[in-house]
């Protein structure tokens, strides 16, 4: 028969508060793709509006690229590495 385990008191949060590289560098990209979707959609710009989306889009793969790379929470490059 297999034992189970139970955890009482899960894990702490990461005491940086998610103030990585890679979730500022996905921000900043994600704000600046939502300002040219925005002006593009004001402006009845498909190409704008698209290009603001492609951007975004372009802002997640960023932030996904530096947290692989060891830039997000408990990363190697991060202030914090532990718990």
């Amino acid at each position: 028969m297999a034992q189970e385990t139970l955890e009482l008191v899960p894990d702490l949060p990461y005491p940086n508060h998610g103030n990585t590289t890679a979730s500022w560098a996905m921000t900043i990209v994600l704000m600046v793709g939502a300002v040219i979707a925005a002006v593009g959609f004001c402006l009845h710009s498909t190409v704008g509006f698209i290009a603001g989306l492609v951007v975004m889009l372009i802002g997640l793969g960023v932030g996904y690229g530096l947290k692989a790379a060891g830039y997000g929470q408990g990363g190697k490059h991060t202030k914090y590495k532990h718990h």
